[in-house]
């Protein structure tokens, strides 16, 4: 009796996720297959770490290279699939969310990715250091096309994070394709995933994340670099490595003994093993959704996703227009950069950034609270003394200290554009491409205003930054709602009464005017009265510029009050 019970409390151990006991889930295919199909439903996360933990722990055993250990390996990456599209899911479309929930949610996801690729990588070297028949052969053209995609979501999720490549990424990536390549099965087509509705082949894969990391240049947002993950899916057609160079077609070229991504065809190079691509046949086909886009047909009867917008389109095929043109014709940096070390004020997001032109405007902020002009030692020494006294007039004065919410940044390098910076990122939750912001050098008295370009973490501590100053002059300026404000407007009275919306009224060179206002407070053709303009009194806001979160930058049209 006592046997039954042991056998059968045995069992029930074996059986269950978290309390195995000396029992190993994955001893072989049924018992994998059984374990996951306990993973809590409900809880993706769970489920997820649950998932990434024991394929860590069949990583770190596998002496084992066999067929059977290898269906294990695979069953775990297709059962993990949805989970990780779910935590993907949740990343991209929470672009607010806390540092820390940030950093555990793009963790998970980067580690499963890591544990997935590393499996299948561990199973091609196997493949490829013996020249014996190995049984699982026939599976190598698939796990070798598995791992490539991993290697290359691990490249998309540092680009992602603004991270720079590391862990000997490239080196790996460069040792798969070779396998592919010298086992003759580069240009096979298959089906990665029984779930997915395309075929691919390494040699496309690998061209596919070629082309990613030229797209990324640290100016883009993670959904954006999402979308050209996507969009590449269309385009394989248009590509084709080589391994002898074309100066007359190929303009990019990729090192396979060098732990680097693609680079510019400019010095030729016979001793290093490269192959090379033109992207001739696809800016023509970009072109083309341009103009398809712009005659009144949606990115998605274009192939471009359904959740991608005209005008986010738009911008991302003009970027990818530059990013993928051949080196002749691709536009030039602006202006040079010029090594500095200059201090400069810096406030963010678009609140904060009123309170300082408001503050900057009124020449009462900075007074003393006393009514007297002394500061607080000086008007210390008048409460007690009756007078200043000349240990204190001798003083130097004291050290200014900045509002908790303006920081103080060194400027590495400077260009007619904008500004570059080294900073320390810990408590830097805001800092993201995108994000408005004013730079006030210490020598001057006036704020401008900036957008974050340009953004690589150079290390969990400090990131590299690139602010874009607009070419304008801002001041501030009240808008005032018509639709509800009681003032007359082309003959239409409202009645009622609003709180004014504080605003950014900016002049570029050339004279025009424009505005920057909280992305709430637009509607096209909205009638506002300007308080702070003498030369103007009404304006109708027009069509955005451009637009982050929490700020619009937008046209508008005098207004006959």
């Amino acid at each position: 009796m006592n046997s039954l019970t042991d056998k059968f409390s045995s069992r029930l151990a074996r059986l269950n996720l978290f309390g195995r006991g000396n029992d190993d889930p994955l001893t072989n295919l049924k018992t994998a297959t059984r374990w996951a199909e306990q993973l809590p439903v409900g809880d993706p996360v769970k489920s997820q770490g649950a998932l990434l933990k024991e394929l860590k722990r069949f990583n770190e055993n596998l002496t084992d290279f066999s067929k059977e250990r290898l269906s294990v390996l695979m069953m775990l990456d297709e059962k993990s699939r949805d989970l990780q599209d779910t935590l993907v899911r949740q990343y991209l479309r929470n672009p607010r969310m806390s540092r820390p929930l940030e950093s555990q949610l793009w963790h998970a996801i980067y580690s499963l990715y890591w544990e997935t690729a590393r499996g299948y990588h561990l199973f091609v070297r196997d493949f490829a250091r013996h020249a014996k028949k190995c049984p699982y052969e026939s599976q190598i053209p698939l796990i070798t096309l598995r791992a490539i995609r991993n290697f290359g979501l691990l490249l998309k999720w540092r680009a992602v994070r603004y991270l720079q490549d590391g862990e000997k990424l490239w080196l790996r990536l460069h040792s798969l394709y070779r396998v592919a390549e010298s086992e003759g099965f580069h240009r096979l087509a298959q089906q990665a995933y029984a779930a997915e509705e395309f075929r691919c082949t390494c040699e496309s894969t690998y061209l596919h994340i070629l082309m990613l990391n030229l797209a990324n240049s640290g100016t883009l947002y993670p959904r954006q670099i999402d979308l050209v993950d996507r969009w590449l899916l269309n385009w394989h057609s248009t590509l084709k490595l080589e391994t002898r160079l074309d100066p007359e077609q190929h303009n990019f070229a990729i090192d396979l003994s060098a732990d680097h991504g693609p680079r510019r065809v400019r010095t030729p190079n016979g001793q290093a093993p490269k192959r090379y691509w033109s992207t001739a046949a696809l800016l023509p086909k970009l072109a083309d959704i341009k103009s398809a886009i712009q005659q009144g047909s949606s990115p998605a009867m274009l192939g471009l996703t359904e959740d991608a917008r005209t005008a986010d389109a738009m911008d991302l095929l003009k970027h990818l227009e530059v990013q993928w043109a051949a080196l002749s014709s691709r536009e030039q940096r602006r202006s040079p950069r010029t090594a500095i070390k200059r201090m400069v004020d810096l406030a963010h997001g678009l609140a904060n950034i009123l309170v300082q032109f408001k503050t900057a405007s009124d020449p009462t902020a900075s007074s003393s609270p006393y009514g007297t002009g002394l500061d607080y030692v000086q008007a210390n020494d008048v409460r007690v003394y009756g007078y200043v006294t000349e240990r204190t007039t001798m003083m130097k004065a004291p050290k200014t200290t900045l509002p908790h919410d303006v920081e103080r940044w060194v400027m590495h390098d400077e260009s007619d554009s904008g500004f570059g910076s080294i900073v320390d990122t810990p408590d830097k939750d805001w800092l993201r491409v995108g994000a408005l912001v004013a730079v006030k050098p210490q020598e001057d008295q006036g704020w401008r205003i900036g957008i974050i370009r340009r953004l690589s973490r150079l290390s969990d501590e400090t990131s590299s930054v690139g602010i874009e100053m607009l070419a304008s002059e801002p001041s501030l300026v009240m808008l005032y709602d018509t639709r509800s404000s009681g003032y007359t407007v082309d003959g239409f009275d409202n009645t009622g009464a609003q709180l004014p919306i504080a605003s950014l009224w900016m002049t570029d060179k050339s004279g025009t005017d424009s505005l920057i206002i909280d992305p709430a407070h637009f509607h096209p053709g909205g009638v506002f009265r300007i308080h702070g303009r003498t030369d103007q009194n009404y304006v109708a806001l027009g069509r955005p510029l451009e637009h982050s979160e929490g700020w619009m930058h937008v046209t508008f049209e005098p207004v006959k009050g």
